[in-house]
């Protein structure tokens, strides 16, 4: 399950950075330089410096759940998400140097399920329960506006995309008073959703080595949401301590087959390096 989840990634990523480097070098001027500005260049490179700019950057930070992604009651499927990581890949391109612009962005992002919780609700007796992750890898577009103040600029868009979900193994068990062994497990699935995407951020110069090509620091928010389906079966087992059966994992059928839709909210606070053009 870890290669499927990486593979689309990967992919993803090699794609972006063909399409950044076609679009960056169509931003340039090949013609004939126009000739040097006189007596006001200074002017000029003012004005530049203020333009509106497009940018690539890398951001890491925090994927924190909210809504009932984060719920941590009941028996329901989709909730228990602990705060977790988020990578952004993202590419802004400003129309003709102006405020507004297309934005495209690949995401990742890990969130550990909380079992211990989740067993601790729903089970009367001991546990010993096994971690797993929900894991999500989104490619989205859309717009963006920029607004330039000095070497600061501040950044909003709106995104719709595909989210591509791992959804975590849910596998515990537990002792009776008896001593009988019982194992639950509700199998791993994988499902794609649509999703969208709000943030804002700031881009802050640090470094400059021409007069549009420019290094930057970068903190950016976004609230990520999608309809999340899924469909698995839980797998039930016994171990009895008395009877025929003594001593041998029995398996409890029929097994139950859980389907349906969970909403999946995530708060992500990133920072990073960028590249403006």
């Amino acid at each position: 399950m870890e290669t499927l989840n990486k593979n689309p990634k990967y992919t993803a990523i090699c794609c972006l950075l063909i399409c950044l480097n076609t679009l960056s070098n169509a931003q340039n001027y090949y013609g004939t330089p126009p000739p040097p500005p006189s007596g006001d260049n200074q002017m000029n490179r003012s004005v530049d410096d203020i333009l509106p700019t497009g940018y690539i950057s890398v951001n890491f930070g925090f994927a924190i759940p909210e809504g009932g992604f984060a719920n941590a009651t009941g028996g329901n499927y989709g909730g228990y998400a602990l705060p977790g990581d988020a990578f952004h890949f993202s590419l802004g391109i400003p129309i003709n140097h102006s405020n507004f612009g297309v934005a495209f962005m690949f995401g990742s992002y890990s969130n550990q399920y909380d079992l211990n919780t989740y067993a601790n609700n729903n089970v009367a007796y001991s546990i010993y329960p096994d971690e797993n992750y929900y894991s999500e890898s989104s490619i989205m577009g859309g717009l963006y506006v920029t607004y330039p103040v000095g070497v600061v600029s501040f950044d909003g868009r709106v995104m719709i995309g595909v989210l591509l979900n791992s959804l975590p193994e849910q596998n515990y068990g537990f002792y009776d008073a008896e001593g009988n062994n019982y194992d639950y497990d509700l199998q791993a699935s994988n499902s794609t959703s649509f999703c969208f995407d709000a943030g804002v951020g700031v881009r802050c110069l640090i470094a400059q080595f021409s007069r549009r090509r420019k290094l930057c620091a970068m903190i950016n928010v976004d609230y990520m949401g999608s309809s999340v389906p899924y469909n698995t079966e839980q797998n039930q087992y016994e171990i009895p301590v008395a009877g025929p059966n003594a001593g041998y994992q029995v398996q409890i059928v029929p097994s139950p087959v859980y389907s349906g839709n969970f909403s999946l909210e995530l708060l992500n606070i990133t920072c990073g390096i960028g590249y403006q053009f």
